[in-house]
């Protein structure tokens, strides 16, 4: 080999020397020196004593054993973990297997000592089971202890195991505060193990300074002994003889370590190299041997490997540099597909835009349009119908028109407001309204329609809790409409039965509640969603966080559920797309399919949301649950004061309320109403059963019940009863005012005592059989103590009868809401409750005949009413006919009437007008006009405009002239423009002379 090849090798050898010393430092440093880690653990624990004996193993176990298996579970690698009191106590946890911790205890004081083990739980450290007897392994006399005490960084050793395993640890004793020392043991086959993953070429020595050998070289024919800081070599004869002199050297300077020397080994030449170590803090000597030969095929073998991994990176490089290149390009190709398909989109989203916008001002325009001609066909009906008293065909066929341009009007106003709603610019107005007496007015509204079909319609009070949180603020028009369209599906798709309208207040939990309290946690929430369990509860959580937010708002529920047809479970949730009906021909009563689509949009603008509840099993029909959010307000005085104090069980000797009602879902909803109450209730289904069950109820009445004669003449003091019967005549004499305060004395007198209420459906059995019966209960009786209330409906009074039953009220059907509460007043015991006061019968058929007759105003006698003698008006309508209609309505009641047909026509006379009246005198008066019947939507110029340029010119001349604005669909955002441009009042096109006096009265009533 030249000499250019051994300095070749020689600088080789060293790099790899350099790189194998680097390796061996660097695993050493993973093994962590246990003496810094024994005292911390020393001073954690002597902090805890806090200057406790450790006088007995019981006191060890208690106070230090936790501490040592603390350390014993996280430091990393150590299996041993002592305690050694100067006083003898011992105390150990060592790691049997991988599994298995034990306890290993003693009092070395004594004698004779005695060793014990005993198991340790893993996870608690808590001993268990039997404690064993065991063979002595250290004391207290032991050089390392008495070492450990004196220092005060510890001492650190290659030692056995306390477990007499022969097992070698690296040990670390430290003295704690004198009363003994704190011992960690790392196992010295952990430390083979680490440094096993490095290539040495089976030539790597490892030992203590002390001569213990921890990992033995592998070189065949040869001893390596270390002591101190100097290295033995020394060759062997296969028999284990030495062969000639061994070879020493020292590892204790730096030059020794950086010029090796060479020594051949079983016919090899080796490079040797030493060099001290700390490995867990006990100080070690490792030897390196590298054959001569096995440096240079290292070398080589790394050259060539360096080579192969250069071309590998390299070729690496290239392909990664093509994918990339690849990937850039093919990702701007779909850039630049995307931008032409996005640059398309969006030509093509601007051109649906304004064919939207164009569509939606078009349909704008021909809405005006079809309602102008519907106003104009509704006037023409009414004049053509003013003038065909005679003819009775010929008023039936128009009075069928009417209603057909009401269908009309009615679709339209559908279709309009799905415009508005898939525009977005549907909007709630926000008014005071009583929600149960806006539920008792629609309910009223349907039931003559639903009666006709043999449909009962009910309100169930349920809780009462509606009548509770009844004041509201909200859009009433809309929840009107709402209740209204799906009250008219029920009746429509209903031919049998019953629909029952269910009300209630929504009451959250106080768990969720006090969750809800809390502060709002993302993180939590985000938690929460992964579980599908939670989710109806998070729901209630966003639903308690809103109501935070907003505390007056509560959560209404109203279910309105029928007997009808149903709606099969597949067609649920396209019921309420637009557009959409069920395509059964059972189900094809007509309609466009924009009703359910429309009351889900506004619920849902409302804050709720619109649902179909499944029926229980065998029921037939649908309900349809909404539940919604409004915000209350307080009143000074409710209905409802004192309600919970009337609940419990009803008393034997309280009140007693018989019902006799023909239908069966109205007669259990209030009975169970009315023994919510408190009250007692019995019912009758049949009249044929009505008597048997009045004597049973005669025979238990006790004395009280009855007067010295049959019966009085009087209801409550109110107003006098018709004659009844001959014997009543005689028996009830003819002082009849006597009677009437003697009655209203007893009703106070006995106001805490029971009565009996009977409430009789006319209509549940022959009127003469129910009269009778009635006749005979009453005979004897005072009527302080016994109410009946006849429900008839509005337009049959059982007065007509040739023998008027005995009754003290009569309620006009049907029988819920304020009616029920007037009813229910009558009780004594509920007086607390500040139910309304029933009126008296008079009072009632009045109401009711007149409330029969609202709506049914005719223009009857309009010709002979000229309230507006002598008055001026100007009529500004673009529509002939309507305009001619309008005009003929005014001057039949008297007024002189001049015509304009836009906005600009009118502006121009009322100010030519008052210019001409200038120039004649100072002072305007009279005014040119006393009202202007003003169209909003012209040509030329709409009525906003002609109303503002009017009342700018009324500022010089210091006058006002009514304007009425006219106009086809009266909507709360064109009511306000209206008013903002200074109009005084509005009426619909066509309008009826009564409205037309209304609304002057009106204005008249302002001036």
């Amino acid at each position: 080999m030249s000499k250019q090849s051994e300095e070749s090798i020689t600088t080789e050898s060293r790099q790899l020397v350099r790189a194998s010393t680097l390796g061996i430092e660097t695993t050493a440093k993973l093994l962590a020196p246990l003496n810094s880690s024994a005292m911390n653990f020393a001073r954690a624990l002597s902090s805890s004593l806090n200057g406790t004996e450790l006088s007995s193993l019981d006191i060890i176990q208690d106070k230090v054993a936790p501490t040592l298996f603390l350390a014993l579970s996280t430091i990393p690698y150590i299996s041993q973990s002592s305690y050694i009191g100067q006083n003898g106590l011992i105390f150990s946890f060592y790691k049997k297997d991988e599994d298995q911790i034990v306890a290993l205890f003693s009092n070395t004081s004594s004698s004779s000592p005695n060793w014990y083990t005993q198991p340790v739980d893993r996870d608690s450290g808590e001993l268990y089971g039997e404690a064993v007897a065991e063979n002595p392994t250290v004391t207290r006399n032991a050089s390392w202890f008495q070492k450990a005490l004196k220092s005060t960084s510890g001492y650190s050793w290659l030692g056995d195991a306390l477990n007499n395993s022969g097992e070698s640890l690296f040990l670390s004793a430290v003295a704690m505060d004198g009363r003994g020392v704190i011992s960690l043991g790392l196992p010295a086959k952990v430390v083979v193990e680490f440094f096993a993953a490095l290539d040495f070429f089976d030539g790597f020595h490892l030992a203590t300074k002390d001569g213990d050998v921890i990992i033995h070289s592998r070189l065949p024919d040869t001893h390596i002994y270390v002591r101190n800081d100097t290295v033995s070599l020394q060759v062997v004869d296969p028999d284990g003889a030495p062969r000639g002199h061994p070879g020493y050297f020292s590892c204790a300077s730096d030059d020794a370590r950086s010029t090796p020397f060479d020594k051949k080994v079983s016919g090899k030449e080796y490079f040797f190299y030493c060099s001290t170590l700390e490995i867990a803090g006990v100080e070690t000597v490792y030897v390196l041997a590298l054959p001569t030969k096995g440096v240079v095929s290292l070398i080589q073998r790394n050259s060539k490997i360096s080579i192969l991994i250069l071309l590998i990176l390299f070729v690496s490089m290239v392909i990664s540099i093509c994918v990339f290149l690849f990937f850039i390009i093919r990702a701007a190709k779909r850039e630049m597909s995307i931008c032409a398909a996005l640059v398309k989109q969006m030509d093509a989203t601007q051109q649906a835009e304004r064919k939207s916008m164009n569509k939606s001002q078009a349909f704008a325009a021909a809405s005006h349009d079809i309602r102008g001609s519907l106003a104009a066909i509704t006037a023409l009906i009414d004049i053509c119908s003013q003038g065909c008293n005679t003819d009775k065909g010929l008023k039936g066929n128009l009075s069928q028109m009417s209603t057909c341009t009401k269908d009309l009007h009615g679709l339209l106003n559908s279709v309009l407001d799905t415009s508005k709603i898939e525009a977005g610019k549907m909007k709630l107005e926000e008014e005071e309204f009583d929600l149960a007496q806006l539920l008792e007015d629609v309910v009223d509204m349907f039931y003559p329609v639903a009666m006709k079909k043999g449909v009962d319609i009910v309100l169930d009070p349920c809780d009462d809790s509606i009548a509770k949180s009844s004041h509201v603020r909200g859009d009433r028009g809309k929840l009107k409409q709402i209740l209204c369209n799906l009250l008219s599906n029920a009746v429509k798709f209903t031919s049998e039965g019953h629909i029952t309208v269910r009300a209630t207040v929504q009451e959250t939990s106080l768990e969720n509640a006090i969750i809800a309290s809390t502060n709002y946690c993302p993180v939590l929430e985000s938690l929460c969603q992964l579980c599908p369990n939670n989710k109806k509860r998070l729901n209630d959580l966003d639903a308690l966080r809103t109501a935070q937010q907003a505390p007056n708002l509560t959560q209404f529920v109203i279910e309105v559920d029928d007997t009808g047809l149903g709606i099969p479970k597949d067609k649920q949730n396209s019921v309420f797309e637009f557009y959409n009906q069920v395509e059964d021909s059972a189900f094809r009563k007509g309609g466009t399919g924009l009703g359910l689509g429309i009351v889900q949009s506004l619920v849902r603008l409302m804050g709720g949301d619109i649902r179909i509840v499944d029926k229980r099993a065998g029921e037939k029909g649908t309900c349809f649950n909404i539940d919604f959010k409004l915000a209350t307000y307080e009143v000074e005085s409710t209905d409802n004061e004192g309600l919970q104090s009337v609940r419990g069980s009803p008393k034997q000797d309280g009140s007693h309320v018989i019902l006799l009602m023909a239908g069966d879902q109205r007669r259990k909803l209030l009975m169970k109403y009315i023994e919510s109450l408190n009250i007692r209730v019995s019912y009758v289904k049949q009249g044929k059963n009505l008597l048997p069950l009045l004597e049973k109820i005669r025979q238990n009445l006790d004395d009280s019940y009855f007067s010295s004669y049959p019966a009085e003449k009087t209801h409550m003091g109110l107003v006098d009863l018709n004659e009844i019967e001959s014997d009543f005549k005689s028996d009830l004499g003819s002082n009849i005012d006597d009677h009437i305060v003697s009655s209203r004395s007893n009703s106070k007198s006995s106001s805490s005592t029971g009565i009996m209420l009977f409430v009789v459906d006319a209509s549940a059995g022959p009127f003469s059989e129910l009269s009778s019966a009635m006749i005979y209960l009453r005979k004897g009786i005072h009527n302080s103590r016994c109410k009946v209330v006849w429900l008839d409906h509005p337009t049959v009074h059982v007065a007509r009868s040739v023998h008027p039953p005995p009754y003290d009220y009569i309620m006009y059907k049907p029988l819920h809401g304020s009616r029920l509460r007037q009813v229910l007043g009558l009780i004594p015991e509920l007086q607390s409750l500040n139910f309304p006061e029933l009126v008296d019968k008079c009072e009632a058929l009045e109401m009711g005949e007149s409330s029969s007759h609202q709506g049914s105003l005719k223009h009857d006698d309009i010709s002979t009413d000229n309230r507006l003698n002598g008055k001026k008006a100007l009529v500004v309508e673009d529509h002939a006919v309507i305009r001619l209609a309008t005009v003929r309505i005014i001057r039949k009641l008297g007024a002189e009437v001049e015509m304009c047909e836009n906005g600009k026509e009118a502006f121009d006379r009322i100010c030519k007008l008052l210019s001409d009246q200038r120039k004649e005198g100072d002072s305007i008066s009279p005014l040119p006009y006393d009202y202007v019947f003003m169209d909003c939507e012209m040509p030329v110029m709409n009525g906003f405009e002609a109303t503002r340029l009017v009342r700018a010119e009324e500022v010089q001349y210091g006058i006002h002239i009514p304007i009425i604005a006219l106009t086809a669909h009266i909507e709360p955002e064109l009511v306000r423009r209206m008013f903002q441009n200074g109009m005084d009042w509005h009426l619909p096109k066509p309008f009826s002379a009564t409205e037309l006096l209304e609304v002057i009265r009106h204005i008249d009533t302002k001036q």
